[in-house]
């Protein structure tokens, strides 16, 4: 563990900042006293683009199931849940001034109070024993500029695994861990762990493309022949992250991936591998032991899973331990446009030319959207360059 370049940092201090550190595990974003759901400019947005009530079609099934990715557990990890069956179905629901709702929630009364942020439901462990895992799919289109000026469309399938908890990271560090052990259960940070997403991105002839995954509070991407290959089967293959639950590319064995807890320019300096890591930074570990198989279920978008504005899990003490909002509160109002979310993620770790956008924008003090303007015609280029097998081009 990098250790602070001063003696005289006192333990008050020196337990702040690992508190602070600890939010590296933490997917769901904080504000103080107040959900985030009701973040500026989400309102607008869902305003913009109203979710829909439209279950997938048959065609769109069918893409869901023959696409639906390989998922692959930590030893002694449970596995993904029923969002309803197994989670909801086993716990309370409060309004904000913590009156009881209903102690025997449904899907119906979820639903019914989806649009309150002061809402609370937390959810009883204990009283189920899941016998079938699942991931919840949906199907979205986008639209990216071609190389050409014209507009290439996308279909973009996406698979939240629900986890009953999220912990935190597992290379915390012994004196972070330590210390963080006293103060609460490190496997279960806070209740409820749904945004724990892979969306594969389909071509216009329907193959994988992409993959996209919400890494903590930033979203990362990886092209298809790139960073990321098919299985034999043609599927693409995630890890789930020991503890902290974070979704990886496949890799066989013990594998450390630096993580940070924001993109902030830093923090992003050092996942391009520029700077050394901050005191504010842990590696999420992925092993994997065996692949899950799971039954895909599909919940229309407006449903409260993604939509719910309050509180998906019980109220805690420690800052970051309070449950998430809906899976659609998942990144920043000014990044919730799909397209803007996967060519945010495409950054590599040592691409001279990522690094060089990232310093030329968000690094030399603009936004993120500034990087994704820089980023967008790379990730377009490289996309129609690896359909064509890099016949005739290289990658950017």
């Amino acid at each position: 563990m990098k250790r602070s370049r001063s003696p005289w940092l006192s333990w008050p201090i020196l337990f702040v900042a690992i508190l602070c550190a600890a939010a590296v595990a933490v997917k769901s974003c904080s504000i103080p006293d107040r959900n985030f759901s009701q973040y500026e400019g989400f309102r607008e947005h869902f305003i913009a683009y109203p979710p829909k009530s439209d279950l997938p079609n048959a065609q769109e099934l069918a893409l869901l199931k023959r696409h639906r990715p390989k998922l692959f557990l930590p030893v002694g990890h449970e596995g993904p849940i029923g969002f309803y069956a197994d989670y909801v179905a086993h716990g309370v629901l409060r309004d904000g001034k913590g009156q009881l709702i209903s102690d025997t929630v449904t899907r119906a009364i979820l639903n019914k109070h989806k649009d309150d942020p002061g809402a609370v439901f937390t959810h009883k462990p204990g009283g189920s024993n899941p016998t079938t895992p699942v991931m919840l799919g949906r199907i979205d289109r986008v639209s990216l500029e071609a190389s050409d000026g014209g507009q290439a469309e996308l279909k973009v399938l996406t698979y939240h695994a629900v986890f009953r908890s999220s912990g935190l990271v597992a290379g915390l560090g012994s004196v972070k861990a330590g210390v963080l052990s006293v103060l609460a259960d490190l496997n279960d940070w806070h209740q409820l762990d749904h945004y724990t997403a892979a969306s594969v991105v389909l071509g216009p002839d329907d193959a994988p493309i992409a993959l996209m995954v919400q890494q903590h509070n930033y979203i990362h991407t990886y092209l298809v022949g790139e960073s990321i290959e098919p299985a034999d089967d043609g599927r693409l293959a995630v890890d789930v992250a020991i503890r902290s639950n974070e979704l990886y590319p496949h890799r066989q064995g013990r594998v450390v991936h630096p993580a940070v807890r924001f993109l902030d320019p830093d923090s992003f300096r050092y996942m391009l591998g520029v700077t050394d890591r901050p005191f504010l930074a842990a590696e999420d570990v992925t092993d994997p032991e065996r692949e899950v198989e799971y039954i895909l279920k599909f919940l229309p978008p407006d449903d409260a899973f993604y939509t719910f504005k309050g509180f998906l899990g019980e109220r805690r003490g420690l800052p970051g331990r309070d449950g998430p909002p809906g899976a659609d509160y998942n990144t920043l109002p000014a990044l919730k446009p799909l397209s803007s979310q996967i060519v945010m993620g495409y950054w590599r770790r040592g691409n001279k030319g990522d690094i060089a956008r990232f310093e030329a924008s968000y690094g030399n003090g603009g936004n993120l959207l500034s990087f994704v303007a820089g980023q967008a015609p790379v990730l377009v280029h490289n996309i129609e360059c690896l359909r064509k097998a890099k016949s005739g081009c290289e990658l950017r």
